[in-house]
């Protein structure tokens, strides 16, 4: 039943249950101090009105010197207080008590509170111990000391009554357990409605969390939330909104991505295609340069497909990395002599400057990254440029500074250069043979090497790519 009920249901009862929890304790509790206090203070007031006894008491000690007197008659005490009780009704004009109470044996009824004084009262030496009736005075019983000539010679006790015998005092206390009761019921109903009210805000709240949940479930990542205020609910809005807005990217990247995949491989297929059936129906003959461009078609596919392949081993973490110090500067040399040929073909003048540094690094992922950076300034560089490298040391770090020459980019396109598939002009790039995916992965090989990548403008004129190593 409990797992059934919704959240705004839940919280509702929760909150109900420990409000009358709360006030149930709250008004056993008050209930049970009231009766105690208020016994208290009976008990208080009607010891402060026996001055008459307590004079009488310290009269009979001056007499005799001591208490042995009241040890040997503890029911001298009882005829004093029936003495004073007597003297109080002439005063309060009531009718006298009968005198057969005081010589029966008989236990007369409760006394109301003006005759029952005397009933409970304990007789205490100076050091505490009661003369009569009790081994040890107990501890809710009120006292009044004893003073003759400013010495103390013992105290006049009182044990409290709680049951409240009396008619005016049981009338008071029923008065105030029914005050007690109101109140208690009065702050239930309002605690209730405060839940009541806490619980459908809380539902107002929630519900359009619920709600785009159900459109982010069924695909519609374009819904949103609005946002109202800057509490806790609204800041998981936001990131409701921020989760929808990513998942609406991702949707499109992998659309594009469906769409550029399909580009890419049915250009190389439809020319194989072309060619193929060409040579099949004996429109051109299987000559050496004809099969060279096969070959050609054929190279550009399978870079295709080792390139998107290598892609989602690195989105899904299974790229290896056998790792060690590597020394980025020889490594960089080495890398840039095999490639000698290539810019000496496009006139490029190449320039390697800086210092030398260790980082911890892949050497065949490493070098991939320095042949991708190289193909792709072989590809867009003017003929007769330069390329510019610098390695330099920055505190823990080892910056290479990757400069070529004219053309370069607009500043618009320069964040989106290691998107997959991306390009600048579609032509030129279908013209060099780039498959769009190299600057991708340079940037998946730097991510593995914790390394930075950054895109900007070349003082040559081209591109500057600015990658940050950590050293060891």
């Amino acid at each position: 039943m409990w797992q059934g009920l919704s959240v705004r249901n839940k919280l509702l009862f929760a909150m109900i249950t420990v409000n009358m929890v709360l006030t149930s304790v709250m008004y056993w509790q008050n209930n049970r101090s009231f009766e105690r206090g208020f016994s208290n203070y009976l008990a208080q007031q009607l010891l402060a009105e026996q001055d008459e006894l307590a004079a009488g008491l310290i009269s009979r000690y001056q007499r005799f010197g001591s208490w042995q007197w009241l040890q040997e008659k503890p029911e001298v005490l009882q005829e004093l207080g029936l003495t004073y009780s007597q003297d109080r009704l002439k005063r309060l004009r009531l009718p006298p008590l009968p005198s057969e109470h005081r010589h029966s044996q008989e236990r007369p009824p409760p006394p109301p509170r003006h005759e029952r004084y005397f009933f409970g009262l304990i007789v205490l030496d100076a050091k505490g111990i009661p003369l009569m009736g009790f081994k040890q005075l107990p501890p809710d019983a009120v006292s009044r000391p004893l003073h003759l000539n400013d010495k103390l010679i013992g105290y006049l006790s009182y044990l409290p009554r709680h049951d409240l015998s009396n008619s005016l005092d049981t009338a008071f206390r029923q008065q105030q357990q029914q005050t007690f009761a109101l109140i208690a019921l009065a702050m239930l109903g309002g605690s209730i409605l405060l839940a009541w009210g806490i619980a459908q805000w809380l539902n107002h709240r929630l519900r359009p969390l619920t709600q785009g949940t159900q459109h982010l479930i069924k695909g519609q990542f374009q819904h949103r939330l609005a946002i109202t205020g800057q509490d806790e609910l609204s800041q998981l809005a936001a990131d409701f909104n921020r989760l929808a807005q990513s998942l609406e990217a991702h949707q499109q990247d992998r659309q594009r991505w469906i769409v550029d995949i399909s580009h890419e491989l049915r250009t190389p297929l439809t020319i194989l295609q072309g060619e193929l059936e060409a040579l099949c129906d004996g429109i051109r003959p299987a000559s050496p340069d004809y099969l060279q461009s096969l070959w050609q078609e054929i190279q550009r596919l399978t870079r295709l497909v080792s390139d998107l392949h290598l892609l989602s081993q690195a989105d899904a973490g299974s790229l290896s990395y056998h790792w060690q110090p590597i020394d980025v500067y020889e490594h960089l040399e080495d890398c840039l002599d095999q490639m000698s040929h290539a810019f000496a073909n496009k006139a490029l003048t190449l320039t390697l400057t800086g210092t030398s540094a260790i980082i911890m690094a892949d050497d065949n992922r490493l070098k991939q990254l320095w042949q991708n950076l190289a193909q792709n300034t072989l590809r867009y560089t003017d003929a007769g440029g330069q390329l510019h490298i610098t390695l330099k040391v920055v505190g823990e770090k080892l910056i290479v500074i990757w400069e070529d020459s004219s053309p370069c980019v607009s500043d618009a396109d320069l964040p989106r250069l290691t998107e997959r598939l991306f390009r600048v002009d579609h032509s030129r790039q279908q013209q060099t043979g780039g498959s769009g995916l190299g600057l991708s992965i340079v940037k998946a090989i730097a991510d593995a090497h914790h390394a930075s990548l950054e895109a900007s403008h070349s003082h040559l004129g081209g591109l500057c790519w600015t990658l940050a190593f950590k050293r060891i």
